[in-house]
């Protein structure tokens, strides 16, 4: 067992450099995605000087429009890595022609799915991180943040998020084709989940759908935790988190299963 475990950490890590070394060797792409981060946060301290400070913004305590906002806009970046970084790398195994390779060892799917994110979640954790130091130099408040409710929230923002992204790598083996995710839930989300502006402001009957999205619950801990709420008071959105996760992670498991099992049938692994 212990051999195992050493051996599928030895993939992981070979994966995660193999990623990270990637993304790295396109200079031009990877430093203007840290100039895009800084140029956002400058935005919306910009916008934010034409919005009044307001409770909406800080769980009943007076905030920023800054402060809500940037929040947000950080933390948005788990979700899309959670929901792209799956079927990407399977997008990219299948044109590298590597992906019938990779199967064809003994690793399990599950330690595959792994793989496909270690290096993809550590980058964006390094963009969040971007994202929150230049927000402080522009007078972003972390004097009231719950550190104990920030790292269950951001827990639960990837485990209920990542399930959708391995439907969607399901979709990729099957289908040869990239899912619509972000089309459906990366920018719905954003309009929908409260990301620059309250939830409470939508009608009624959209507020309805904002509660079914992973996102608005991920979103709304997270700004808890930052306004230095425990985890008992955003129990409601930790455990709609929790059980999203708990029903939809072995079903999407179970459909990228099915989908490899299907393509090994049809002969069409190695194809894109």
């Amino acid at each position: 067992m212990l051999a195992e475990f050493e051996i599928g950490t030895r993939k992981v890590w070979a994966t995660f450099l193999r990623d990270a070394r990637l993304m790295m060797s396109y200079r031009v792409a990877f430093f203007l995605g840290w100039f895009a981060i800084v140029a956002s946060v400058v935005g919306l301290w910009f916008v934010s000087k034409l919005v009044p400070e307001s409770a909406v913004f800080g769980n009943g305590r007076m905030a920023t429009y800054f402060n809500y906002a940037v929040v947000n806009v950080a933390f948005v970046t788990l979700q899309s890595t959670a929901l792209l970084c799956f079927e990407n790398s399977i997008r990219n195994e299948q044109v590298y022609g590597t992906f019938e390779a990779v199967l064809a060892t003994p690793t399990s799917v599950s330690l595959v799915v792994l793989a496909a994110s270690a290096w993809a979640f550590t980058f964006a954790l390094i963009q969040v991180a971007l994202y929150l130091s230049v927000a402080m130099l522009l007078g972003l408040d972390l004097h009231h943040v719950n550190l104990a409710s920030l790292a269950i929230f951001l827990i639960l923002s990837i485990t209920a998020t990542v399930p959708i992204g391995i439907i969607g790598a399901a979709v990729v083996v099957r289908f040869k084709q990239t899912a619509p995710t972000q089309s459906i839930f990366g920018r719905a989300s954003t309009v929908l989940a409260g990301v620059l502006f309250p939830v409470s402001l939508l009608p009624f009957w959209l507020q309805g759908v904002s509660w079914m999205l992973p996102l608005t619950h991920a979103l709304a801990g997270i700004r808890g935790a930052f306004d230095g709420l425990s985890l008992q008071a955003l129990s409601s959105d930790a455990i709609w988190l929790s059980a999203a996760t708990l029903v939809l992670l072995p079903c999407s498991l179970y459909a990228f299963r099915a989908a490899v099992v299907r393509a090994k049938a049809d002969g069409t692994l190695g194809q894109y």
